[in-house]
């Protein structure tokens, strides 16, 4: 039995958070899952009791249907992406083992009942839990950012903040004050990486063929418009040169 008294949130003591559980719907819209994400994954951060509250999430996940399903996914994902953040809990995968396995099925039947049907960033969101799940750094928590269609990004050798724009019918870099822009070349698909390959073809596979295209770009190459060096944005965004 857990003892919520113990464990904390955000905000402080966690005997909250039962409650918050008790409340859930599948509902997107319920005012609960803002309460309790900011609570217990509050920006990206966990606590102790967000660990605590995976069962529970996975329980819920199991009994919705795929469509209803996105939100103990998502929030999951998020608490299981910082299992390596300074929480002082231990091996939390190890203890919950059990949970991140049947989420990481449910999230795999969720994308292949829902893939093509969902908005473009609860796909990406799906596919950032599935990483999550499976321990995949960088992209486990940053592969929702190319919804926006955008990375800020500095440059290695002039230190310019670039605008790397991945947002159909542009792509390109600019450097605000510099004339000039950089085209972004996609990568071929058969030339990607084993983890971007795997990427392209889950969005290929649910119709998804603005995510392609944008994936494509993110892994492809370019140059910073103000000294020229080149370099491809997965890369950089995988080095955390964000501005």
């Amino acid at each position: 039995m857990t003892d919520w008294t113990q464990l904390r949130h955000a905000y402080g003591r966690a005997d909250d958070v039962p409650g918050m559980l008790d409340r859930l719907v599948p509902d997107d819209g319920a005012e609960v899952w803002t309460e309790l994400s900011s609570a217990i994954c509050h920006q990206g951060t966990v606590y102790s009791a967000s660990f605590a509250a995976l069962p529970r999430l996975t329980e819920f996940a199991r009994e919705w249907a795929p469509a209803d399903r996105l939100w103990p996914l998502s929030l999951s994902g998020s608490i299981v992406a910082g299992a390596d953040q300074d929480h002082g809990l231990g091996d939390v995968r190890a203890e919950h083992a059990a949970e991140i396995t049947e989420l990481l099925r449910l999230a795999e039947v969720t994308l292949e009942a829902v893939g093509g049907e969902v908005g473009e960033y609860s796909f990406l969101d799906l596919l950032q839990s599935i990483l999550a799940f499976e321990d995949v750094p960088v992209w486990s928590e940053r592969l929702t950012a190319l919804a926006s269609g955008e990375f800020e990004l500095y440059c290695e050798d002039c230190d310019e903040c670039m605008h790397v724009i991945l947002d159909e019918p542009s792509f390109y870099v600019y450097v605000s004050g510099v004339e000039a822009t950089s085209a972004v070349v996609p990568a071929a698909p058969d030339d990607l990486e084993p983890l971007a390959r795997r990427l392209y073809l889950a969005a290929e596979a649910a119709g998804r063929s603005k995510i392609m295209n944008q994936l494509l770009h993110l892994f492809g190459t370019t140059a910073c418009p103000e000294c020229g060096r080149g370099f491809q944005t997965a890369a950089e965004v995988a080095d955390g040169r964000f501005c």
